[in-house]
């Protein structure tokens, strides 16, 4: 184990360790302050799926935990999110690299009402999968720790959003099974509008010119692009913690631009697009972002965005870049 991961495992340990006398000492707090049931979901796809399905039951409050605007990958638990977890009636994560910290988490709770569901326990996942024109693993330590671990971002798939919108549902109808029915209806109205999104991706997938996406950037779409049978070029595979693409990483790309005469260059929210700009303009194309709903921008969140309307947003970016 390498020296981060040693310092990241110990602030971990102080934090559980911080946030379990933070709970000893507030009692049963969900009591004290309201009898609503308390639902926290780690990523923003769960909440998205979770705000669908709640609807306007005010006896519900749900809770992001990660917030917009922040990486997944390196966001640690604080005291007070130990305390938010501890008094929910419901706790939905994906688990996995990616959320390495819920194990942890979840062992320090002391809650046998609290529902525990991990999305990703019903989707059929895959590992993350090396991706042409990826940067190479620097740490073969990091890689060899990393096998045989899933790809979390089980959610760019619309077939597994509409698995996991059917999971939270169950999950809602066990903690709260008098409001079963509206549930069931608000959770099948979401998944039609997932439905009509698909249709309108697969109408651009079946009338394409070309099937590569080009990524100046990270690429955490693997289960879109297995789902739509598209091919796929990147600077990094999945959601490396690397920042800048080398030299010869950024040549390769650009000479895959020209050789299959790629009209868009791919990046994602929560990144400046500076590398996909500089591309772009070394073979004059055009630079777009694409919702890979890894998470949300604040400005987004407040303008109340969903997967549905990322995924609608990313319509034209995919007519640009394949047809």
């Amino acid at each position: 184990m390498n020296f981060k991961k040693i310092i990241l495992s110990i602030a971990v340990i102080i934090i559980i360790a911080i946030g379990a006398v933070l709970i000893f000492k507030s009692g049963d707090s969900k009591n004290q302050k309201n009898s609503k049931l308390q639902v926290v979901a780690s990523n923003f796809a769960s909440y998205d799926f979770l705000r669908a399905i709640i609807g306007d039951n005010q006896n519900v409050e749900l809770k992001f935990l990660l917030g917009p605007g922040k990486d997944a990958h390196s966001y640690e638990p604080t005291a007070q999110d130990l305390i938010t977890i501890q008094n929910s009636d419901l706790f939905v994560y994906v688990g996995g690299q990616m959320e390495k910290w819920s194990d942890k988490v979840l062992s320090s709770v002391e809650n046998d009402k609290m529902k525990v569901i991990c999305v990703a326990d019903d989707i059929e996942t895959i590992e993350e999968q090396e991706v042409d024109g990826a940067e190479p693993e620097e740490e073969q330590e990091e890689h060899e720790e990393a096998e045989g671990s899933f790809d979390e971002h089980i959610w760019t798939s619309p077939a597994n959003a509409e698995i996991m919108v059917n999971t939270l549902e169950k999950a809602m109808e066990e903690i709260d099974s008098q409001n079963a029915e509206k549930y069931k209806q608000n959770a099948q109205n979401y998944i039609n509008e997932i439905k009509n999104v698909d249709k309108q991706i697969q109408e651009i997938v079946d009338n394409k010119v070309r099937s590569r996406l080009i990524f100046a950037d990270k690429m955490p779409m693997q289960y879109f692009i297995n789902y739509y049978n598209l091919e796929v070029t990147a600077a990094f595979s999945g959601c490396s913690t690397e920042t800048e693409p080398s030299a010869n990483t950024i040549a390769y790309i650009e000479d895959k631009v020209k050789e299959e005469n790629i009209p868009v260059i791919l990046y994602v929210e929560l990144n400046n697009g500076k590398v996909a700009s500089t591309i772009a303009t070394e073979t004059g194309r055009e630079a777009m972002q694409i919702q890979t709903l890894h998470n949300i921008t604040k400005e987004d969140f407040d303008k109340g965005e969903t997967w549905v309307s990322l995924m609608t947003r990313n319509l034209e970016v995919l007519k640009k870049a394949l047809q």
